[in-house]
């Protein structure tokens, strides 16, 4: 009678963890692939390899394809327990005298992902040389029991992300 009592607060603790187990091991998954690609951007054999890449196909940009290259570099022999083909990025390039806080890929009004300024996961800015550079990336997660986590999407998802900032180094 007593475990009755007290079986359905237990289930939902344990339920709770494990989610949020998976959520953690995910996010850190997405980390440790965005850190590994970025360190490409950081020493120049990403815009190195590029160099000699043909034109794009009709109907692409040249910033649409190397878009594309770095998620393929990002999810390349990785075990991730998230769909590779829904990760979102964007890697910017600043200024040295710009101040700046990367804009949050979810516009927080209509819990869905970002639209204005520009649509995040759509921005690819080459980095040259010595120069500042953003890279943020993030997925949809699914939520198995959404009554826990309210801070989800609209379609009842979780977003996980990750952001690396850095300098290249003076490549050439």
């Amino acid at each position: 009678m007593e475990f009755a009592l007290i079986a359905m607060p237990f289930l939902c603790l344990v339920a709770a963890i494990v989610e949020t187990a998976l959520a953690f091991f995910a996010g850190q998954v997405l980390d440790n692939a965005v850190s590994s690609a970025a360190r490409q951007l950081y020493t120049g054999q990403f815009q190195t390899a590029r160099a000699s890449d043909p034109a794009p196909p009709s109907g692409t940009t040249s910033q649409q394809v190397a878009l594309q290259k770095f998620k393929d570099a990002i999810c390349n022999g990785r075990v991730t327990i998230f769909s590779c083909s829904d990760v979102k990025i964007d890697v910017l390039t600043m200024a040295d005298t710009t101040d700046y806080t990367p804009a949050s890929p979810i516009d927080a009004s209509k819990k869905a992902w970002r639209l204005t300024p520009t649509a995040f996961g759509t921005q690819y800015q080459n980095p040259s040389s010595n120069q500042i550079v953003i890279v943020q990336a993030a997925v949809e997660f699914p939520v198995f029991f959404s009554f826990l986590n309210p801070n989800t999407l609209a379609n009842g998802k979780r977003v996980l992300q990750s952001t690396v900032a850095f300098r290249t180094e003076p490549y050439q």
